[in-house]
């Protein structure tokens, strides 16, 4: 259980930082021109409510360890890390993606897409980095 609540601990800076290169570098003009009317923002920087944003890096992380960490396997680590952490990113981002698609009008199916992606992307490379410290504290 510790041990586990130690990779856990390590996640959510990870991810956040990755975040924030993506949404506040990369994305951000795409966002901005898509998403407008939906942000949060002050000045031209996203501006997002603190406890919420810390939900989620507490609930994706959590997730890695409980769901795609697990099923890792030792013998073929890198492929089996991406492949079960870019599962797990591609249902919690579609499940997101897709509900807002569905319910809020305007929201683009290109936002949508590009975001799926990035969640893929995003645990894959969380999960990646959990098994590695797994086998690293072992």
């Amino acid at each position: 259980m510790w041990h586990s609540f130690k990779i856990f601990l390590f996640l959510p800076p990870l991810l956040f930082a990755l975040d924030y290169i993506w949404l506040g570098i990369f994305a951000s003009s795409l966002y901005r021109k898509e998403l407008g009317g939906f942000l949060r923002l002050s000045g031209d920087a996203m501006q997002p409510i603190v406890w919420a944003a810390l939900v989620v890096y507490i609930a994706i992380p959590a997730g890695i360890v409980l769901f795609a960490l697990p099923r890792v396997s030792p013998y073929n680590l890198v492929a089996s890390s991406l492949f079960w952490g870019g599962l797990y990113g591609l249902v919690v981002y579609t499940i997101y993606d897709m509900t807002n698609y569905s319910l809020l009008r305007d929201w683009p199916l290109r936002v949508s897409l590009i975001d799926i992606c990035w969640g893929v992307f995003l645990n894959a490379v969380g999960t990646l980095t959990a098994a590695y410290l797994d086998r690293w504290l072992k």
